[in-house]
């Protein structure tokens, strides 16, 4: 067993193999449980990866259960999680205890994983981005898909370097809230370099998209995958990449799909809505199915457009989570809520085949309570409230933390009131959002 290993509460990934924490997933764990009362599982998904950090400042992929000598990583925006946790509970405690470490976290990729200082962010493995089984690895080495021989790739991955660019801006954020001004600063400023070198070199003009770039030829792999859209998660992108995505993500011939989206474009070669990679079916294939955690960050993706550069939008959203969520219930049955690991995107069918089906990969939970209830904490310590028209008759949640204070919505067809600890207060239509000023 690795060094206490689960030292502190947090979520395993699965039943069977994966029923251990996982780096990749833990990001999307610490999303969903902070909106439970106390965020200790929210923070001991992370904490228990700290404690178990590697020299080299990288954290390990898998916390196995069980003495087992395997190395393994995955790829992960744990920064970002770290600031939307302390947006529902704002804990100077958890910022002090991981600063030092995602330090490290930070330096590792800087000397590891960018060797020649670009701010771009190697990919070495197909598997360490929890992605494995596309052509974006196989642009850049035809036995990137061969694991055995294969003798490692260089991808520089959109990916890696967004949750890079979150990782930053989390420690810049974390830095200021712990008054080391001068290492706030210093953040903010890689920040601004890992941005300006995804704008120079993973931007392509004529297509009107961002790629992963070959590192061997400095050129762009014109591979288009889902993550090719997570610029557009942070303040990356801006109005002028706004064309290329409405461009890409709602066409029907490569992203918008019956059940979108799939990881990889469907008018992409070895593109399989059916989970084959080169004529057989695979366990994790990401070359044209849907997958929770894709969609996950594609629904950020498409808030962040919406709310900064186009609210018409909105209704693509809303459309767009509902028919995830009705994704993962068996056959339309809603007495049996899933969530398998990928489906096909066009029947929105589960991989039945895989027998796993509580795989805890994406952050549903959050996307619910954030944008179909409304309830949207800042980090400037307001609180919007902002429901996406859906088209529900009736909604409520109620109790939801925020800070010392506990949050209900009900929403009637077009309008939604707001109550803070009992007392109503605001009311609105489903197209107006509200900003409340919240004290402690």
């Amino acid at each position: 067993m690795m060094k206490d290993a689960y030292s502190f509460p947090c979520v395993c990934e699965g039943p069977a193999y994966f029923r251990m924490p996982i780096s990749y997933s833990a990001q999307c764990h610490m999303l969903e449980t902070r909106w439970m009362n106390n965020p200790e599982v929210a923070e001991g998904s992370l904490l228990n990866f700290i404690e178990n950090q590697e020299e080299n400042g990288s954290y390990p992929g898998n916390l196995y259960p069980i003495d087992i000598d395997r190395k393994s990583f995955y790829h992960a925006d744990f920064g970002t999680a770290i600031m939307e946790i302390y947006k529902v509970h704002p804990d100077i405690d958890f910022l002090q205890k991981v600063y030092p470490s995602l330090v490290k976290y930070a330096e590792y990729f800087d000397r590891e994983r960018d060797p020649e200082h670009s701010y771009l962010y190697d990919v070495i493995d197909q598997m360490e981005t929890g992605q494995e089984f596309m052509t974006r690895y196989t642009s850049v080495d035809e036995k990137a898909d061969l694991q055995m021989e294969s003798g490692g790739i260089r991808l520089k991955g959109v990916d890696a370097t967004c949750y890079q660019y979150g990782n930053r801006k989390a420690l810049s954020f974390i830095a200021e809230k712990l008054e080391k001004e001068s290492e706030a600063k210093k953040w903010r400023e890689e920040a601004g370099k890992i941005k300006k070198a995804v704008l120079k070199l993973m931007w392509d003009e004529n297509e009107e998209m961002f790629f992963d770039v070959n590192p061997e030829t400095w050129k762009r792999t014109n591979i288009k995958a889902a993550v090719c859209f997570y610029p557009y998660i942070y303040d990356i992108a801006d109005e002028s990449h706004l064309n290329g995505f409405v461009r890409h993500l709602f066409s029907k011939k490569e992203f918008w799909t019956s059940y979108p989206v799939p990881a990889t474009a469907l008018n992409e070669p070895l593109s399989s809505s059916f989970g084959e990679w080169k004529e057989k079916r695979m366990n994790c294939p990401w070359n044209g199915r849907t997958w929770p955690m894709t969609n996950s960050h594609i629904a950020e993706a498409l808030v962040n457009v919406a709310s900064k550069y186009d609210k018409n939008l909105k209704e693509k959203i809303g459309w767009f989570i509902k028919r995830t969520i009705e994704m993962m219930f068996l056959d339309g049955d809603l007495e049996y809520p899933n969530t398998f690991e990928h489906y096909n995107p066009h029947s929105g069918k589960p991989c039945l085949y895989r027998g796993v089906n509580d795989y805890q990969h994406s952050w549903i939970v959050d996307l619910i309570i954030k944008y179909v209830c409304g309830i949207q904490p800042q980090l400037d310590g307001t609180l919007i409230l902002d429901p996406l028209p859906l088209g529900l008759k009736y909604l409520k949640i109620d109790h939801a933390p925020y800070k010392e204070n506990k949050v209900k919505v009900i929403l009637e067809k077009n309008k939604f009131r707001v109550y803070l600890d009992g007392i109503l207060k605001e009311e609105s239509r489903i197209d107006e959002g509200v900003i409340l000023q919240v004290e402690v």
